[in-house]
């Protein structure tokens, strides 16, 4: 009953509204550009769906306008237009040219500036771009194939997972990461944030354009803008909601239990001895048991609006990524709260980031290949369940990967809090005094357990764990940044002077404690508490610290839009080095000449064209605390007084006092072109860099006393490339579409003059190791020999080339096999709208690199665990016409050696994205409330055409494997430095491919 009465009410509250409803009226008018009518242009009543598009004349007619409504007049290439109705009947109107790409307001350091004033290469994308791949957790990945001169190496598809960023080649050997700053604030990545938060991206390629951030800048710059609201604008809820499954990408093909017995009596006969098995009736498929579809989940809200004099905006996530790996998964909370307030000449601007995240790893799949499919899925006779090889038909050793990924319980949980406030104060009209107050504030635990459970007594050290292992680990980051500036602007008649005067302080603090043991009273107590005190109890810490104090200046002229000017000068001291060497200045300068604004320009073609050329210096750091400390650790020189022994302490590394700044020499020539009523826009760029007294770990002799390498200045790089960008735009009727490519070539990557060869991680349990930077060869390359695509049909073994021709085939024939740094990468976006359908594709490519395929040396030739179908076709006496080798375990020949054999092309095409949504209109909403409502379906990695026979491609997986194994503790390993494995395919995490549908409301 009270429902019907409520009901009534409402229909009489309708009722009386609707009798207040103004007056409706048709328009008519005709709508021009300077060089006669405008056909195709649209006319909106802002706020509605209620519109037409003009005829061949320019003329248009609208029906049922309100007489206080708005009108909207827009067409590509044109000034958008507001028109009040005021009660008129007819309304002409005349476009103006904009070339609104080119006006648009970009972020660059310490400021903003017109992309027409730009002297500097700075690459945008906008929101909308980042939130297409919001079923990947890190919003990095958006700048794939969007952003010339940017290549982002996966994970492959794991949860969590960091991406490796090239910024224009590869500038260092200790770091190839940009720098990232969130609204100012230094960060070490963007896996944290919230990719619906992130209003804008700019990217600082060019050494003038990141010079005035200095250290830590040779990388490039990645500045992300998030959201703060508008103000004058009613407070305005956004939800997002999107939830979707992944599905693995690709798999490959291994043997059955009945073949790999077969393999095994062949391999067997190869190596001499006497023993034949018989099938023992198991056949688990480990590939289908480790891999299987997982659920995505990606719910928000934001909360923003504003008044006359404040701005705000907040927002919560929650993103649950299952991993396609059991065993894996990443779990991330984020709230926001950003605000501007402004008072007069007093403004103060607020970002703060609360973010907590929960990494799960499979840290087992495809470590030294896969298990072989004659172990059973189970076995109930073990401790936790499950076996390893143990008998000869199971194969000479090995571990069960998905038993250890199943047994292992690991968790890395990461809170962080990120933000800053900015207090400005327009002293004058042209001056403006600031400062910035940031905080990273970062608390992670690494908690790992491994319980007690028996498998097999071959391999004991992995397939037998007599006691349970456990490693937490505590740790803190603290990181201050004070940054005062004052920015000054003047106008004088043509002329246009700016400048900005800054100053600051960065302290990083990093502390953590923690304990690796083994052997708690049980697998349900895992607990630090409960270690035994006779256990071999490991205690780890850390506590570092290190400032950097900048002075920096810029200053920029434009004279009447034709010559553009900008200088900078940035002064870094770090701690990291000794007193005597922490100062670099690191000075650029750019210019410009727009020649579309001279008076002798005629071309109408063109409606705008500049040409760009900058020269700068940017520094680099290691990322050691204390490079020029030497090390002494305890208990390595013990001695014995009597009967006692006596902890010793001894040097085990030395030191270089006079280590200084790597220096990073740029120099760039571009420029950025406007064709057919600003319809096409054309950017291209050249750069060189040099980069001088390289950092780089030289070896010494043994007769030190020490076996670790001494880093110092001892190397250079060379780096040069060319990139372009080219888009089009029109706007046809109903149906409007943007299409863009964008290719970045490496004309020149390599090292320079290097004291000696730097190697890379090994590969397996007899330390090969393949990758190496040799001087004047490419970075991070592999070495081994080249073989033919054959074997040698009377012993089964590889047929090696003879390099040097001296007749011998040995170690002096080990050469160049691959080269990891593609010939150039690329990017084709595709946007397109009809009436209420939007529809969007971004396409991202690789040429010409190498991967070193280690799951195919694992799976074809190492002597443990399961194999392709490709050993099928391995020689034997009866099948000599082959480029599988025979099958050994005692490989007398040495076909496991680093060759040729395992390096494939890298090259790919990828549909990374495509998404298809449709927006409703008001009057189907019926609803007030409900503002607007559009639902989506999107697909990343629909597919990828390659020769990569491995997972996927895209490798960035130097971490996997054996890279790191012997650092560290169980869940604590160290990082390898990507750099000097990169191309290595160790254990890549298969990729996935996710379906997803969401829906975007705005109340």
């Amino acid at each position: 009953m009270r429902r019907k009465t409520i009901n009534r009410i409402m229909m009489m509250l309708i009722g009386l509204l609707s009798t207040g409803v103004l007056a409706q009226q048709t328009i008519t008018g005709t709508v021009t550009e300077p060089n006669g009518p405008l056909p195709g242009a649209n006319i909106t009543v802002k706020g509605t769906n209620l519109g037409t598009t003009t005829d061949f004349d320019g003329k248009y007619t609208l029906n049922n306008v309100a007489e206080d409504a708005i009108l909207l007049f827009s067409y590509i290439g044109f000034v958008v237009q507001e028109v009040p109705v005021d009660g008129r009947t007819v309304i002409d109107v005349t476009m103006q040219e904009d070339a609104a790409s080119l006006d648009e307001i970009v972020i660059v350091g310490y400021g903003s500036e017109s992309k027409r004033d730009l002297t500097t290469a700075i690459s945008t994308i906008k929101g909308e771009a980042v939130t297409q791949t919001a079923v990947a957790s890190n919003p990095v990945t958006a700048l794939q194939g969007r952003v010339p001169g940017i290549q982002v190496e996966s994970f492959g598809g794991q949860p969590g997972g960091r991406a490796n960023v090239f910024i224009r080649g590869v500038n260092s050997l200790n770091s190839a990461d940009p720098l990232f700053l969130v609204d100012g604030l230094f960060v070490d990545s963007m896996e944290f944030i919230n990719p619906a938060d992130i209003e804008d991206i700019s990217v600082l390629k060019d050494a003038a354009a990141a010079a005035i951030y200095g250290s830590r800048a040779a990388n490039g710059v990645v500045l992300i803008k998030t959201n703060h609201g508008k103000k004058n604008q009613n407070i305005e809820v956004k939800v997002n909601l999107r939830t979707g499954v992944d599905t693995p990408s690709k798999k490959l093909d291994f043997i059955n239990g009945q073949q790999y017995t077969d393999y095994i009596n062949q391999r067997f006969a190869n190596d001499g001895v006497n023993t034949v098995v018989q099938w023992n009736g198991v056949d688990t498929d480990w590939q289908d048991e480790n891999i299987s579809s997982a659920i995505v989940q990606d719910y928000g809200f934001s909360i923003s609006g504003g008044g006359e004099n404040s701005s705000h905006f907040v927002s919560a996530n929650y993103f649950n990524q299952d991993g396609i790996l059991v065993g894996s998964g990443f779990e991330r909370i984020n709230f926001r709260f950003n605000n501007r307030f402004d008072k007069g000449r007093f403004h103060v601007t607020q970002s703060l980031g609360l973010t907590q995240g929960k990494l799960q790893e499979n840290r087992w799949y495809g470590f030294d290949g896969t298990t072989a499919p004659t172990v059973a899925l189970t076995n109930p006779n073990n401790e936790g369940g499950f076996e390893a090889p143990s008998t000869d038909v199971q194969g000479p050793g090995g571990v069960n990967q998905f038993a250890q990924a199943v047994l292992e319980d690991n968790l890395v949980t990461t809170r962080t809090l990120f933000g800053s406030t900015k207090f400005d104060f327009d002293i004058t009209d042209n001056f403006t005094a600031s400062v910035n107050f940031g905080l990273d504030y970062t608390n992670q635990r690494n908690f790992q357990f491994t319980p007690t459970f028996f498998m097999s007594s071959v391999d004991a050290v992995r397939n037998d764990n007599q006691e349970n292992d456990l490693t937490d680990f505590r740790s803190e980051v603290l990181n201050v940044l004070v940054e005062p500036t004052i920015n000054y602007k003047q106008e004088f008649g043509d002329h246009k002077v700016s400048a900005v005067l800054g100053y600051t302080y960065f302290l990083e603090n990093e502390e953590g404690t923690g304990v690796f043991g083994q052997g708690t009273q049980s697998n349900d107590i895992q607990v630090i508490s409960d270690l035994p005190a006779s256990s071999s109890i490991v205690l780890l810490g850390t506590d570092n610290t290190a400032g950097l104090e900048s002075y920096f200046g810029r200053v920029n002229y434009n004279y009447a839009g034709k010559y553009l000017f900008s200088a900078t000068l940035r002064r870094d001291s770090s701690s990291r080095f000794q007193e005597g060497n922490r100062e670099g200045y690191f000075p650029s300068f750019s210019g410009a000449w727009n020649i579309s604004n001279e008076s002798f320009w005629n071309v109408p073609e063109i409606n705008y064209f500049k040409i760009r050329a900058s020269y700068g210096e940017l520094g680099s750091t290691t990322r050691e605390f204390y490079p020029t400390d030497a090390i002494f650790l305890s208990g390595q020189s013990n001695v014995t007084f009597g009967n006692s022994a006596a902890p010793g302490l001894a040097q085990t590394a030395l030191a270089d006092p006079n280590l200084t700044w790597e220096t990073t020499k740029t120099f760039d020539i571009g420029f950025d072109m406007s064709l057919l009523d600003n319809k096409i826009n054309l950017t291209f760029d050249y750069y060189s860099k040099d980069i001088e007294d390289v950092l780089v770990a030289t070896n010494i002799p043994s007769t030190t006393g020490v076996s670790l390498p001494v880093i110092r200045n001892a190397g250079d790089l060379v780096n040069r490339g060319l990139e372009f960008n080219i888009d089009y735009s029109k706007n046809d009727g109903d149906f409007t579409y943007r299409i863009g490519t964008n290719f970045s070539f490496n004309v020149e990557s390599r090292a320079g003059d290097i004291p000696n060869p730097i190697l890379g991680p090994t590969i397996d349990e007899d330390l090969r190791i393949v990758n190496a930077t040799r001087p004047n060869q490419p970075i991070g390359a592999f070495y081994g020999f080249v073989v033919e695509d054959r074997v040698n049909p009377a012993t089964g073994d590889f047929v090696r080339r003879d390099i040097n021709g001296d007749g011998t085939i040995d170690n002096d024939d080990i050469t160049l096999i691959g080269d990891p740094v593609p010939d150039f990468v690329y990017g084709l976006t595709f946007d397109a709208g009809y009436k209420n359908f939007d529809f969007a594709l971004n396409f991202a490519g690789v040429q010409g690199n190498e991967i070193y395929n280690l799951g195919r040396y694992y799976n074809i030739l190492w002597q443990d665990g399961g194999k392709l179908t490709e050993v099928l076709n391995a020689w034997t006496p009866t099948n000599t016409d082959t480029n599988i080798p025979r099958a050994s375990v005692s490989d007398p020949a040495g076909n496991q050696a680093p060759s040729s054999f395992f390096v494939e092309d890298g090259s790919y095409f990828r549909l990374k994205t495509l998404e298809v949504g449709y927006n409703f209109d008001e009057d189907v909403l019926g609803s007030a409330l409900l503002k607007d409502l559009r639902v989506s379906f999107n697909i990343q990695n629909v597919f990828v055409i390659t020769d990569y026979s491995g997972y996927d491609p895209d490798v960035s997986s130097t971490n996997g494997g054996r890279a790191n194994l012997n650092s560290g503790v169980p869940g604590l390993r160290d990082n390898v430095n990507p750099l000097l494995g990169r191309g290595l395919d160790a254990r890549a995490y298969p990729n996935a491919r996710t379906f997803s549908f969401g829906v975007q409301a705005t109340f």
